[in-house]
């Protein structure tokens, strides 16, 4: 009858302790960026990224596609800083000796990608005169899903593949894919691009999250989960051939 009780009692037990050592485990991997952004560039170009989207702000770029820029060109260049250069990579694998788990760093490892986002994004909004509830929503959702997507392609191909994708979501991320293949003859590169936009976290998706789309909403949700997973099975393969 003990015996029974106390097994009966084990599984919320054992779930509580995982979860507050899950937790633990996150919030170690994401105090990793606070000495990033006053010690690397990650800071400076944060802030040259802001800048240089109120500067265009202030030539045409209209400011809810400011605020979805700030969101996901930041969480790009906040992925390529903290996991970018190989010694950064190569160091999950040591990370993954100690009582964590992959999924735990690669969530802590996301919220540093994102959550410095959001003071960029409400400035950067503000500045360009579109600092309402729907445009800051907007580049948080944008910055969520692109960090998710993001934090797994830099994992995969380091600081190449970061330029590869700031370059791929500065040109052509708030294109619809509807205008690229709205030609007589599109050709095979503008239909990858329009498939890539179709399926991806572009930021044309998210444009109408500031209307209150929820779809658009669940769609940069659903991104910036699976970039998570993505990236936890990137670092635990690393963990194994480390």
């Amino acid at each position: 009858m003990i015996a029974a009780a106390i097994w009966y009692q084990s599984p919320p037990f054992i779930s509580y302790r995982a979860g507050m050592r899950f937790l633990h485990c996150v919030h170690a991997e994401f105090l990793l960026v606070l000495p990033r952004l006053t010690r690397t560039r990650l800071g400076l170009s944060l802030l040259a990224l802001g800048g240089t989207l109120v500067w265009l702000s202030v030539h045409g770029l209209d400011p809810l596609t400011a605020a979805l820029q700030a969101g996901a060109l930041g969480a790009i260049i906040g992925a390529a800083e903290l996991v970018g250069r190989e010694r950064d990579r190569a160091a999950l694998a040591t990370a993954l000796t100690h009582p964590t788990t992959a999924l735990g760093v690669a969530t802590g490892r996301w919220l540093a990608v994102v959550l410095p986002l959001a003071p960029l994004t409400i400035l950067c909004a503000a500045a360009t005169g579109g600092g309402h509830t729907g445009a800051i929503t907007a580049g948080l959702a944008a910055a969520a899903a692109v960090g998710g997507c993001a934090l797994f392609v830099v994992l995969l191909f380091g600081n190449g593949g970061a330029l590869a994708l700031f370059l791929f979501m500065a040109v052509a991320g708030t294109v619809a894919p509807e205008r690229l293949v709205d030609f007589a003859r599109p050709g095979v590169m503008r239909l990858t691009i329009a498939s890539a936009l179709e399926l991806g976290p572009a930021l044309w998706h998210y444009r109408d999250i500031a209307r209150g789309d929820v779809a658009a909403a669940l769609h940069a949700l659903a991104w910036a989960g699976l970039g998570v997973l993505f990236a936890s099975a990137t670092i635990a393969r690393r963990g194994v051939h480390g």
